[in-house]
């Protein structure tokens, strides 16, 4: 057999080669092993049991590497291509510089291909645009020294429909808001170590951060770190013992040659990233794991991520990890050197999304329109996730759910121009019609979706007709017709698919494996290759892959699990049935068909009603908020609206849906809504979940919720005398029932025995109006740390803040200042009987200096003295924009009322009113 050039090059030189180099046998060994070039058998058949001489053990590995063939060969002749003398070996100058260009540009280029832009469903079929770093729309930041452990009310899923950013302020009070190339610049350029937390809530665009930082990591030539990127979900599937090395070299064969160099001399040039800490399912011990510094020493999965964390295994190396804000605290806040806080997509950064995503400029504007005039649905999409999943459901501008618009004959539009008219008339004549619109009225234009669950139900709607089984061009109107039997003909495998999910959110497993599928036969099922992204592992010892699987996104699988389960109550059985083992003599086939029997006997409102309740109390029984989005799509899927999008999967004889003349019932269940409503009454219900049954409420289509936020504004405006007592002050529901209110501009929260609590639940929407009173409030410092968090938000539009008689005092007049610092919208700052003091008003005084938006400051009864009136005149001498200064009722002395006179005259355009 003919000899490669290396091999042949190794038989020429084998007399130099056993000279030169049987002196540094070991280390060359060593090397050699690391890399794989050979094995542990190969290395006890070298050295022949320590009775053979160097010489003959290098002439043994000489034999053993012409065996393997020209690749080992050539592994052979890349480790001696140093320049640098054989006692170098093993040392951080082993390797040209141009070699290890050469292996970094390849591991570049391959995590560049593994990390591009994700395009599900190819929803970007149409454009031309290559997958390039311009392709990432960018998202806003918030970043932290250190980490702030989430609120206890703010729940993940609470925050789902809250203003942008706002519902979120409170945790970053003492954060700035950046955006990604800070980030960048702070994890790949800065020649820093330690651990870097990044949160956000589940499709906030996490993994989205990090596919842009490899890309732009790849086509950076100055990038001083190595980029190493692995997911928790990758590491679930390790079960045995493993070392670090033998873990990187396993996910990244491409870097062997030059990885013992790396991890060994080079570990300050390595950036590990870790992406979806909450989904890891082994434990982190950081108390009682053994240290391990080691990186071939084999541990648990747990330990070595410990470890890594802590700085034991790689110290000096840079740590990114990612994870939803329920877990963050899995990691001690001590070893994170770094917080960021994604806080999802501004309303321009969402129309700058559809843009770069829809198929044309037409359609992009088409569904930002719709999005932009439905407020609910803007809350959501701040989340980018949600805004893909619109724009699939929205597809080509044309929902599923504008059906009924498409094909509409100029007697439909009569009759709907009739029904508007009428109803017009109606309103005019009903003294209730200034009631604030929430948009959850009966409008004539019912086919356009209000709820989260409407917009789900499209989406699972446009995947299931244009996406699977491939898109076929052109026949867009004749598919939406005969979209009820597509549905219907699908059915099963859906059910299947929800069963699958509802069983993971039940045991809180967001991954899933082979025999998953395969017990509910979604193995070879084009769904779930639709719905599920599919992980592949290499295993080694059998030379095979381990599959495993996760559906695209958590609320995908929440819904599918939510669809899944009402569907099976609408059908008398019992969704956790599949979820227990079977017990007893008979077969489960049997004891299905006897269940569903009995079911029949009872009255199917009941077991509805029954089945409702247990749904309810999963979501109170999970207080990390896990289950209020399935609560919430549960109650929505219960409206007949939602039914009728989904017309195929709950009707028994599908329609065609091209016509508006098809009647719609629009009336949700009444024991649904009286259900909710009494859960919302319960005096045992957290405030977390009552906020989560607002949300249900309002899914639900509850013709109530104008009434309530209705009763709400009369109380706060004093219009209700003596009922103040009667009314159930629910913060969390009045701050739900405001975003539902966009033409609110003032908020008048006097004297309505709001506490700081109280206050921190209305932070959602604090920033929102233009004229905010809390007065007559045991605020505190607390509350002035809720409002300081409002003052911040990048969407406050505060222009009065009033916050007489709150008790702030001295330190909370500090907190509140801070905020102050970094506003540019209050003008109007009224603060009396607080008793700040001169400590207050020293830190009133230091704002000045720099801050150039406050016209008007009101600090009647204060307790500010002459010292305070000094320290305030010092500050406007440099601020020449506040116009007025109220400082009656003071602890003021006559000669500092004079001075003061005298100065407000010596400065055009300020008025400083005091009294002796």
């Amino acid at each position: 057999m003919a000899l490669g050039p290396c091999s042949e090059e190794i038989q020429k030189r084998r007399v130099e080669l056993v000279e030169t180099w049987s002196k540094h046998l070991d280390p060359l060994l060593d090397l050699l092993f690391n890399v794989g070039t050979v094995t542990e058998e190969d290395l006890s058949f070298i050295k022949g049991g320590g009775c053979s001489g160097e010489r003959d053990c290098l002439r043994t590995l000489l034999d053993v590497l012409q065996g393997r063939g020209e690749e080992a060969c050539r592994a052979f002749l890349y480790v001696l291509s140093s320049d640098q003398p054989p006692s170098t070996i093993g040392r951080p100058t082993l390797f040209p510089q141009n070699a290890l260009r050469e292996h970094l540009q390849k591991h570049k280029d391959i995590l560049a291909k593994q990390h591009g832009p994700a395009n599900y469903l190819s929803m970007a079929r149409r454009t031309s645009r290559p997958a390039e770093v311009d392709a990432f729309t960018d998202i806003s930041f918030s970043k932290h020294v250190g980490y702030l452990v989430p609120l206890q009310y703010q729940h993940e899923a609470a925050v789902v429909g809250d203003p942008f950013r706002a519902g979120r302020g409170e945790a970053r009070r003492q954060g700035e808001t950046c955006a990604f190339g800070d980030v960048y610049q702070n994890l790949v350029s800065a020649s820093k170590d330690g651990v870097v937390l990044l949160s956000g809530v589940a499709g906030s665009g996490k993994t989205t951060a990090i596919r842009r930082l490899v890309q732009e990591w790849a086509v950076d030539a100055d990038a001083h770190k190595v980029v190493l990127s692995m997911s928790f979900r990758e590491l679930n599937l390790i079960t045995e013992p493993q070392s670090l090395q033998g873990l990187i070299s396993d996910h990244y064969s491409n870097l062997k040659p030059i990885l013992p160099d790396l991890m060994t001399s080079n570990q300050s040039q390595i950036l590990l990233i870790l992406d979806g800490l909450d989904e890891f399912c082994f434990p982190l011990d950081f108390e009682r794991t053994p240290k391990c510094s080691d990186t071939e020493r084999e541990l648990s999965v747990g330990a070595l991520v410990v470890n890594l964390i802590k700085g034991n295994l790689l110290p000096g190396t840079a740590i990114l990890l990612t994870s939803r804000p329920h877990a963050v605290n899995k990691v001690p806040q001590l070893l994170v050197r770094q917080f960021y806080s994604v806080l999802g997509f501004s309303p321009a950064q969402q129309r700058q999304y559809f843009e770069q995503n829809c198929s044309s400029s037409q359609a992009a504007a088409a569904v930002w329109g719709f999005v932009s005039s439905h407020r609910p649905l803007q809350l959501m999409c701040h989340i980018p996730a949600f805004c893909w999943i619109v724009s699939t459901a929205l597809h080509d501008g044309t929902s599923c759910l504008f059906s009924d618009m498409v094909l509409m004959g100029a007697a439909p539009r009569e009759s709907r121009r009739n029904c508007t008219a009428e109803t017009s008339d109606d309103k005019s004549n009903d003294p209730s019609s200034s009631e604030p619109d929430t948009g959850l009225g009966n409008s004539p234009a019912y086919s356009r979706p209000v709820t989260v669950t409407e917009i789900y139900c499209c989406f699972l709607k446009s995947i299931v007709v244009f996406h699977v089984g491939g898109c076929m061009e052109g026949m867009h109107l004749n598919r939406l017709q005969n979209a009820p039997h597509v549905l219907k003909e699908n059915k099963a495998k859906l059910r299947s698919l929800g069963a699958l999910a509802f069983r993971g959110l039940v045991e809180r497993r967001f991954l899933f494996d082979l025999s998953d599928l395969c017990a509910f036969s979604l193995e070879s099922c084009e769904l779930s290759r639709a719905f599920m992204v599919e992980i592949l592992r290499e295993d080694k010892a059998s030379l095979t892959y381990e599959k495993s699987f996760h559906f695209i996104h958590t609320s995908v699988q929440e819904f599918l699990a939510a669809l899944y389960y009402v569907l099976e109550s609408f059908s008398g059985s019992n969704p956790f049935s599949g979820l227990k083992p079977t017990v007893g003599m008979l077969s489960p086939a049997v004891r299905k068909h006897l269940v569903s029997f009995v079911n029949k006997l009872r009255q199917p409102r009941h077991l509805l009603r029954r089945r409702m309740k247990k749904a309810l109390h999963c979501g109170e029984s999970h207080q990390s908020g896990h289950m209020d989005l399935f609560c919430r799509f549960v109650s929505g899927l219960l409206v007949p609206k939602s039914r009728f999008i989904l017309d195929g999967l709950f009707s028994a004889e599908p329609r065609p849906q091209l016509a508006s003349c098809v009647p719609l019932p629009s009336a949700t269940p009444p024991f649904v809504l009286q259900l909710l409503r009494s859960q919302l009454l319960s005096s045992s219900l957290s405030p977390e979940r009552q906020l989560n049954v607002c949300h249900c409420l309002y899914e639900a289509h509850d013709p109530e919720l104008p009434l309530r936020l209705n009763r709400w504004l009369k109380v706060l405006s004093q219009q209700v005398s003596g009922q103040c007592d009667t009314v159930n002050k629910d913060w969390s529901e009045l701050a739900f029932l405001l975003q539902l209110s966009p033409d609110l501009q003032q908020l008048n929260l006097d004297a309505q025995g709001l506490d700081a609590g109280g206050l921190r639940r209305l932070l959602p929407v604090l920033p929102l109006f233009s004229t905010l009173s809390v007065a007559q409030n045991p605020l505190g410092p607390e509350g002035a740390e809720v409002l300081s968090a409002a003052l911040r938000s990048p969407d406050c539009q505060i222009e009065r803040l009033w916050v007489v008689s709150t008790g702030l005092g001295c330190e909370g007049l500090r907190v509140l200042t801070e905020g102050l610092k970094d506003n540019h919208t209050v003008f109007d700052l009224r603060m009396a009987i607080n008793r700040i003091g001169d400590a207050g008003a020293a830190s009133l005084a230091e704002l000045l200096k720099t801050n150039r938006t406050l016209r008007d400051i009101r600090l009647r009864d204060n307790f500010v003295t002459d010292r305070g009136a000094e320290l305030l005149m010092e500050a406007l001498m440099e601020n020449t924009t506040l116009e007025f200064l109220w400082l009656f009722d003071n602890k003021l002395s006559r000669e500092c009322v004079q001075r003061l006179k005298e100065f407000s005259k010596s400065r055009s355009g300020l008025d400083i009113k005091v009294c002796y």
